[in-house]
């Protein structure tokens, strides 16, 4: 069973479909997929086992959390012009309604699962740093030809500067992702579990150094400076100055790479603006914020950005949308005529204004009381510091935003918290029974 949950762990991070016919099929199905998988084994062995199990009071908080988070979520999509879209998530994002389900029952499933298994966190642990290793290695080849995107159509292009599955090469290097920044938050907080994974005695020395050596270049040559942001300040959350000259040289290095990332952008400098630097989302939150009006409580359903685009993108009319597409939507002109425009993305890029766009004023406060509940009991854990990776995921979100293909990293994180909330002693058996394997 523990090479099992390996194995599923190390493919939730790599598994792509590369004979997909869209980003969706190819590189974000095949990971909700495996999420989907994980969990139906956890339920399954969770049934097998129900009468060693307790239900903690911690436990049942977080199920009404996420059934309230869920509820109004549902309200979201019954309301939204596109209740399917909202259902079902955009093709590439895959962030809907149903996903969001899944998340649920994986992360209170795995607490459980832990809580009767407490070993299998080194197999689920070794998983994802394995997946994270490969997912480095794969970026190689990337930063030498752009055209490399390990799919059927792997070579051939369309545009001088567009792949035949559709990735631009600015979005290079993506690893085995759909775009270079959701390849990016998957190292950063891979990175991170290897080394609070270490502090547990959960793996060795040797795989710990290693992970660390060929993720670290791996997440600088994504040039996502979020990311990389969001590493140091988990970093500095979880050891202070504890390690002065270590982490001295960390922030330096990530300075001098995020100011990288940023001079080396297509900037105009003779007229130098925000928006250049935040890489032109600011006009996206403008528009989130119109949005947001039209629809404060229950906002507009999931991947509610590019549902609301067609209404807000126009302050002064609101047209008559007959279809909505992956990237473009259908409305009927002033002639009668049927016309049809482009989506530029279905997210905001923030995840505040993500939630509110999409599920409202009260989707957010549940959504950011799930997040907070969880946040309080990995402090409170015997394994602290699993906090950090929410942190990381946090502040990669102030400018990207949730989507199925990573999702279920800080969510995995968070789910350990309430497994190990009763007893120091759980850590020092775990410790002892579960050598590392590397």
């Amino acid at each position: 069973m523990k090479s099992i949950y390996t194995l599923l762990y190390t493919l939730s991070i790599i598994l792509i479909n590369p004979w997909g016919i869209s980003r969706g099929y190819i590189w974000t199905a095949p990971k909700v997929f495996m999420i989907g998988i994980i969990a139906a084994i956890n339920l399954s062995i969770i049934w097998e086992g129900s009468k060693s199990i307790t239900i903690s009071r911690t436990w049942k908080i977080s199920l009404i959390l996420w059934g309230l988070f869920l509820t109004i979520g549902a309200i979201s999509t019954l309301k939204s012009p596109f209740p399917l879209t909202s259902f079902l998530g955009q093709d590439q994002m895959g962030d809907g309604w149903l996903y969001w389900l899944l998340i649920a029952t994986f992360t209170l499933s795995n607490t459980l699962l832990l809580k009767l298994h407490p070993q299998l966190l080194s197999s689920q642990l070794q998983g994802l740093i394995i997946g994270g290793i490969i997912l480095a290695l794969s970026t190689i080849p990337q930063i030498i030809d752009w055209r490399i995107d390990y799919t059927a159509t792997m070579g051939k292009i369309i545009r001088p500067d567009v792949n035949a599955s559709s990735i631009f090469q600015g979005q290079q290097p993506i690893g085995l992702y759909s775009h270079r920044g959701h390849a990016a938050i998957a190292l950063a907080t891979i990175a991170l579990i290897s080394v609070i994974g270490r502090l547990w005695k959960l793996t060795s020395d040797r795989l710990t150094t290693t992970t660390l050596i060929i993720i670290s270049p791996a997440l600088i040559f994504t040039t996502t400076r979020s990311a990389v942001l969001g590493l140091v300040i988990a970093l500095l959350y979880k050891f202070g100055w504890q390690y002065k000259k270590l982490l001295a040289g960390v922030i330096l290095i990530s300075a001098i790479a995020i100011i990288g990332m940023t001079v080396t952008r297509p900037l105009d400098w003779s007229q130098p603006s925000i928006q250049q630097v935040m890489s032109s989302r600011s006009p996206m939150w403008a528009l989130s914020l119109r949005g947001i009006k039209k629809r404060p409580l229950f906002g507009w359903g999931f991947d509610g950005f590019g549902i609301a685009y067609p209404y807000i993108i126009n302050p002064k009319k609101t047209p008559i949308v007959v279809k909505l597409d992956q990237f473009t939507y259908d409305y009927i002109t002033i002639n009668g005529q049927v016309s049809t425009r482009e989506i530029p993305t279905y997210k905001a890029h923030n995840l505040i204004l993500d939630t509110t766009l999409s599920i409202g004023i009260l989707g957010l406060i549940s959504y950011a009381f799930i997040w907070g509940y969880y946040i309080y009991l990995a402090i409170k854990s015997s394994f602290h510091g699993m906090e950090a990776i929410a942190i990381a995921y946090l502040v990669f979100d102030l400018t990207w935003f949730d989507s199925a293909q990573y999702a279920h990293i800080p969510w995995w994180a968070l789910s350990i918290g309430g497994a190990f909330l009763t007893s120091k002693k759980t850590t020092t058996v775990l410790s002892l029974k579960q050598k590392p394997s590397f």
